[in-house]
């Protein structure tokens, strides 16, 4: 099995969990469906280019904040909002948080449709300052000449506008608020995310997942860094439903504390940071509109959809896993438990390991060459998902892999991709189990 082929597969599961709900639950099952995915389809490369085009212009003088150029950058993404009619959650309702000396966030909630859960939020934001002319000590250019920010960060702040717009094509909200927030003076030691946090529009110790878009406009090979996936249980599965080929993720482990979610993070707040990369433009004038990869921001902004929209409608938010913090790497592997075999290598011819922010999930340590397993396709370090469609406990695994007959149906993640592997038993095979 090629990983293309595997990417293919990806593409039929990725919204499955919702799928089959909402075929499960008749019409109004596939008219939800309809609904969902024609705001899906309304979020285009063109609008997104558009808000880059504009935050990026000359005009805007690199945005820094509390300067003319910030004021305009504000102002286009209030009347943005209003247009959109949805609420202002700044001071006193208006779409504008402001604070010293002259910086301003910019507010809006999408209220949640379900009076049980409606006081429990979704936090969408990125910062919309830059750093103007350049200076010393935070500019990588010539101090004096415009330092555009098109992908910093002028991309998330498009990414936002564009969410905010897709989820007010919905014919119902969804159960819980999202508060969409665009953050000042971010390029000044994160002042705008923790004025928010110190003074919350809505209450913090209702904010159940903070998403952070920081630097999603220069997609290169289809790759997409996500940090903040460990910091609640079971974020990357989440994520990786989501997902549709040929986007794979590059999971880190490490919340990097230098973005406005560090805020959030710090108070108990699971955090998922959508990030394509560092490069040569970062911080110069010559980060501009034009090297701005609008298709592939459209990659990650409707996976940012999916994921706030099933975090905004499922039962349980995730819980804050407190280990998140200080992780650099991944765990040491700690095996899972295994029923005896008599010595002999599991039938399927694997091994795994388990890891607390994943439960329900078997990560593949080694393939033995030529095992059936290998001759699925399996590789280290993917991640079983499902054995013959349904989920498993994580001492579970062992005893199916075991004792059920052949040939055995996996759901496989791999690089946030999920695929389905189905494991083929020779008669050999077969006697060495028995």
């Amino acid at each position: 099995m090629t990983v293309r082929r595997f990417a293919r597969l990806g593409q039929r599961l990725g919204v499955a969990a919702l799928l089959w709900t909402w075929i499960a639950a008749g019409a109004a099952g596939v008219e939800k469906l309809a609904s969902f995915r024609a705001a899906l389809e309304s979020i285009s490369a063109d609008d997104l280019q558009k808000h880059v085009d504009f935050l990026a212009d000359d005009a805007r003088e690199g945005r820094e904040a509390g300067t003319r150029g910030g004021q305009a950058a504000g102002n286009y993404l209030g009347a943005q909002l209003a247009a959109l009619h949805l609420r202002g959650a700044g001071s006193d309702d208006e779409y504008f948080q402001h604070f010293a000396p002259n910086y301003r966030n910019v507010l809006a909630l999408l209220e949640g449709s379900d009076p049980g859960t409606k006081d429990q939020v979704v936090v969408v934001g990125a910062h919309y300052d830059h750093v103007g002319y350049g200076r010393q000590g935070s500019a990588m250019g010539e101090v004096g000449m415009i330092h555009h920010g098109a992908d910093d960060n002028a991309s998330g702040t498009a990414g936002v506008l564009e969410l905010a717009r897709a989820f007010t094509r919905l014919p119902q909200p969804p159960r819980r608020s999202i508060l969409f927030a665009f953050f000042d003076a971010e390029e000044k030691r994160m002042l705008g995310s923790q004025h928010w946090v110190a003074h919350p529009s809505v209450p913090l110790d209702r904010v159940v997942l903070m998403v952070n878009l920081d630097m999603i406009g220069r997609l290169r090979n289809d790759r997409l860094m996500l940090f903040g996936s460990n910091s609640g249980y079971g974020l990357r599965r989440l994520v990786s439903s989501h997902n549709e080929p040929p986007l794979w993720i590059d999971f880190r482990r490490t919340v990097v504390p230098e973005a406005d979610h560090t805020a959030f993070f710090a108070r108990n707040v699971p955090v998922l940071v959508f990030h394509t990369d560092m490069h040569p433009q970062y911080h110069r004038p010559s980060d501009v509109a034009s090297l701005i990869n609008a298709a592939g921001m459209r990659q990650v902004v409707r996976l940012s959809f999916g994921v706030v929209y099933d975090m905004a409608n499922r039962d349980e938010p995730p819980r804050f896993r407190e280990a998140s913090r200080g992780e650099t790497h991944p765990p040491p592997p700690v095996a899972a438990p295994m029923p005896p075999d008599n010595g002999r290598p599991l039938r399927v011819g694997v091994t795994w390991r388990v890891d607390d922010a994943e439960p329900g999930t078997a990560i593949l340590t080694h393939v033995v060459p030529g095992s059936p397993a290998d001759r699925a396709g399996l590789k280290a370090e993917d991640r079983i998902y499902q054995v013959g469609g349904r989920d498993f406990a994580d001492a579970e695994l062992g005893k199916l892999l075991k004792t059920l007959p052949g040939p055995i149906r996996l759901t496989v993640e791999r690089n946030g991709q999920l695929g389905t592997v189905e494991i083929q038993f020779t008669a050999t095979s077969q006697r060495r189990a028995a």
